[in-house]
């Protein structure tokens, strides 16, 4: 028996030496701390070491983090101070990788520097010399992983105020990049642009994401559930300057630290990504990529970036800020019960303090949106109810903390509406109509693994007309308490509470309508999502409780895409500061949703990749009732060049338990109650983002209900140049019914010009024929210095029936100051 393990012992001492010594491959190309090996196929295993030779000596020690069909894509974790050269040899040192022990993400460092740089776009300031550089960039897309054709060199350096970014983006000839934009948020997707995602927690689950084209237009966004969710809106104080050469376009960067919130540390970890579209190519590059996705909210995404080591004994302060403004103008309300132009002169603060380092209050006095643009016109031809974003400043701060719900998302026929159990639009508007803000109150942040929301506004009463109907709002209080707790490597459970209390002349603050809710987001690995939330709400006219569930899972890999839902919502579930996307005459339903993609990438003309698959949505009531159902099978085709085209089949049922009218100008066209099927046809292109003229146009025809429909949906945009911009959005309806016909048009335009990134003028115009409805709004906004802004408005509403009649016009000035303590 001795003998027999001896003689075991021997032949796996043999059979792991002859695989060590077969396990050997050449070093193909290095890039950065990337180091590309052939001919270990098979052999290396991912998170396996393997060992450079050079010569007699022992070189770097790598770690295997991606096997592709050609290569093993290795990175240096020990360089032992050697350098790793094409041709090298490399062999295999641990045949059993400890996964347990895997340094899993790439890893950059930033210098400590006792003086600032000058912010100018020109990196030539000494301390940039002392910072480690960092290069090594791989392609999202098209060629997953592979190095990036054109370099880029990033250096991070901090001091007690502020993190530093130095961006060097190497091009053939600087005349090629690719940028349409100027304006500070503008759209700069389509354009050549660097990115930086910061996960100041760590915890791949919320981040700050920031973007700078070579003009210098400046862009920024808060990310929540792994960078799912984003908010756009977010408007963070940070400065970013850009210089043009002959073979490179460079950026510098200074983001405070007082506008980020992190765990303060003796030796912080941050999770980070560092990217850059260069449109010329539509090709996407990234320090660290996860999936291979050719969406642009990928780059979004939290789960898979890198860590950011170096930032020692940085302090998140407690920031103390003060913005007060000024508001002079003339209004004239011609619908009002008595019309009459007045002057104002408005005058209100914001202040914002920092409870802790990672929690701040603010307190907003006689809040105003004046600058906020209004809301595009929208065609509503089903029985259900449209849905509009949020834009004012005051809600879109930390609006991640008060996310409850199925999110809205937006697909190829338009947007999807969500289901949320807080929707800020319900505070201060009435059927689009302004309500006094009072004072508002906001309490947001986040310490350790638990973040905390809380919201209390107090609007004014109001008295107008509408439609010939006199609208009475009373005083009211709007409370919301939300409380999110991260719970493993990527998922957090949560809960929210939400109260409407309503003050009556006659019955004083005794009517409610209060919502609650528990949820819960597990995310067991980067791709797939589990979500489940359950709801409950009181009202005090109603006198019931009721209630609502939803569960959903949703897969997201390289090829194939997937996605079930299902909501429960109950006849009295009513949130009143919510938003439930109920049909016409469907209080209580169940919703059933299935969502399947197939992203294959054929290998032939100038076609990138394709999207193919159904998505189909079933109502019930609660006897299980099929009240409507609509399936679709689309199929999107997306070139190297960023253009797509679409191609949609919709078949619908409906069944119409109570007679409508779809036009609001032609009341007298009715859809008898019945139950009908119908499908449409929707071809049409749009071009890329990087066009300096992008005529998009859909094409959809097919039967309507008791009749036909032919639709025109066009989103084009002409940008001679990175200061000026005009972009035009028009749906055309043409529907022919035995009972009538009828046409409907929305029609929106936007110019703008910029002076530089902080200095710009727009004018939007409308007109919607079936609300006989036409506006236009004119703004100029000049930022004088970070977070203060100069302000002119002229805003003015138009009837259309039978000739163009104001309805309301005003001209405002507003001056704001930001004075930070």
């Amino acid at each position: 028996m001795q003998k027999i393990q001896t003689i075991a012992i021997c032949l796996s001492i043999l059979l792991t030496t002859t695989n060590l010594l077969a396990s050997e491959g050449t070093v193909q190309q290095v890039s950065g701390d990337l180091v590309y090996v052939t001919g270990m196929n098979g052999l290396a295993p991912l998170w396996s070491n393997l060992t450079v030779q050079n010569g007699q000596d022992t070189g770097a020690k790598l770690e295997v983090i991606k096997e592709l069909p050609e290569l093993v894509i290795a990175r240096v974790v020990e360089a032992n101070g050697t350098a790793v050269n094409t041709g090298d040899a490399v062999v295999l040192s641990t045949a059993q990788p400890d996964v347990s022990a895997r340094k899993a993400r790439r890893t950059v460092y930033a210098t400590r520097v006792d003086k600032n740089p000058n912010v100018d776009g020109v990196l030539d300031d000494p301390v940039w010399s002392r910072a480690t550089p960092i290069k090594g960039f791989v392609q999202r897309d098209p060629n997953y992983w592979m190095p990036s054709p054109e370099q880029t060199i990033v250096r991070i350096i901090y001091t007690d105020k502020s993190i530093y970014f130095g961006f060097e983006c190497l091009v053939p000839d600087s005349s090629q990049f690719i940028a349409n934009n100027m304006r500070r948020d503008s759209e700069i997707r389509g354009d050549d642009n660097i990115q930086i995602l910061l996960d100041t927690y760590n915890d791949r689950q919320n981040g700050f994401f920031f973007s700078v084209n070579p003009l210098g237009a400046q862009s920024d966004l808060m990310l929540s559930n792994e960078g799912r969710t984003y908010n756009r809106d977010w408007d963070c104080n940070w400065v970013a300057r850009t210089k043009h050469y002959p073979d490179r376009w460079t950026v510098e960067i200074e983001i405070p630290f007082s506008q980020l919130r992190f765990k303060q540390a003796a030796d912080a970890t941050w999770g980070i990504n560092l990217a850059r579209y260069i449109a010329r190519k539509n090709l996407a590059t990234q320090l660290v990529v996860g999936q291979q996705n050719s969406s642009s909210t990928e780059r979004y995404r939290t789960a898979d970036i890198g860590e950011l080591h170096g930032l020692q004994h940085i302090r998140a302060r407690r920031p103390i800020y003060i913005k007060p403004y000024a508001l002079p103008g003339t209004t004239m309300d011609d619908q009002a019960i008595n019309p009459s132009e007045s002057r104002t002169f408005e005058t209100g603060l914001d202040l914002r303090y920092g409870i802790t380092s990672n929690i701040s209050l603010d307190l907003s006095y006689n809040t105003d949106f004046a600058q906020v643009e209004g809301d595009q016109e929208q065609t509503n031809l089903t029985q259900f109810r449209l849905f509009f974003p949020e834009k004012r400043e005051f809600f879109l701060e930390g609006a991640n903390l008060f996310q409850f719900g199925e999110l809205a998302r937006v697909t190829g026929s338009g947007t999807r509406p969500p289901t949320l159990l807080f929707y800020t639009r319900r505070i201060g508007l009435e059927k689009g109509k302004k309500i006094p803000i009072i004072v508002g109150s906001k309490i947001a942040g986040k310490e350790g693994r638990t973040s905390i929301g809380g919201l209390n506004v107090l609007t004014d009463a109001a008295l107008f007309e509408d439609e010939d109907d006199t609208i009475q709002v009373h005083r009211t209080n709007y409370s919301v308490l939300s409380i999110r707790r991260d719970i493993f490597a990527r998922s957090n459970f949560g809960f929210i509470m939400v109260n409407k209390q309503i003050d009556d002349p006659h019955e004083g603050w005794n009517h409610y309508n209060r919502a609650g809710g528990i949820d819960f987001n597990y995310s067991p690995t980067s791709t797939l999502n589990f979500q489940a939330f359950a709801a409950r709400t009181w009202d005090s006219q109603i006198g019931d409780a009721d209630d609502a569930r939803f569960v959903s899972m949703n897969y997201r890999g390289t090829r194939y895409w997937a996605r079930l839902k299902f909501l429960d919502v109950e006849d009295q579930f009513e949130p009143a500061v919510g938003f439930i996307n109920r049909r016409s005459g469907l209080e209580g339903f169940r919703r059933y949703d299935l969502y399947a993609r197939y992203r294959p990438r054929p290998k032939f003309g100038n076609i990138r990749y394709m999207s193919i698959g159904p998505e189909a949505q079933i109502f019930t009531d609660h006897n299980n009732n099929v009240k409507y159902w609509t399936l679709e099978l689309s199929a999107f085709t997306i070139f190297n060049t960023g253009d797509y085209w679409r191609n949609e089949l919709k078949r619908t049922r409906d069944v119409v338990d109570e007679e409508f009218s779809p036009s609001a100008r032609n009341k007298d066209v009715i859809i008898p109650a019945g139950t009908y099927t119908f499908t449409s046809f929707t071809t049409g292109p749009r071009p890329s983002r990087s066009r300096k003229l992008r005529p998009g146009i859909n094409f959809e025809a097919g039967t309507y209900y008791t009749g036909r429909r032919y639709t025109i949906r066009s989103e084009s945009s002409f940008r001679p140049s990175g200061q000026l911009s005009y972009e035009v959005e028009y749906q055309g309806d043409w529907v022919r019914l035995p009972q009538g016909n009828f046409n409907i048009h929305t029609l929106s335009n936007r110019l703008q010009y910029s002076f530089s990134t902080d200095f710009f003028v727009k004018l939007f115009v409308q007109w919607n024929n079936d609300k006989e409805f036409a506006s236009a709004n004119f703004l100029l906004n000049y930022r004088y210095r970070p977070g203060s802004d100069i302000f002119l408005v002229f805003d003015s509403a138009y009837g259309t029936d039978p000739t163009l009649t104001r309805r309301n016009r005003s001209v405002l000035l507003k001056l704001s100051y930001l004075l930070g303590l």
